[in-house]
């Protein structure tokens, strides 16, 4: 067996990074929040924000997706499960990984 590598990545699908807008809604709790989408792939994706949710916790967002050639891009919405939540500035700004349990566009 070989040893453990920390730096292996895991994840079973690439991931490619963002920086778009993000509208995250609690569908636990109702509350809406604000970020940005960091990372995505074809089963999650992370976002930055300054909500901190609860393992588990289902979240329903939309992605802006950015303009091209002048058009405007289609938003993605879906249903995703948290996964992770990281802080990356203190008290201001945390990383939450999620899976996608169901796309709605």
């Amino acid at each position: 067996m070989p040893p453990f590598d920390p730096y292996h990545e895991r994840r079973g699908a690439r991931r490619l990074q963002m920086g778009c807008k993000a509208r995250i809604r609690s569908l636990h709790t109702g509350e809406t929040h604000y970020g940005e989408c960091v990372d995505l792939s074809v089963d999650g994706m992370a976002f930055r924000s300054s909500y901190v949710p609860q393992h588990g916790e289902r979240l329903s967002v939309i992605v802006l997706a950015p303009a091209l050639g002048g058009l405007p891009g289609k938003p993605l919405e879906a249903e995703v499960e948290v996964r992770r939540c990281n802080e990356v500035k203190r008290g201001q700004v945390y990383e939450i990984g999620t899976r996608i349990i169901e796309r709605k566009s």
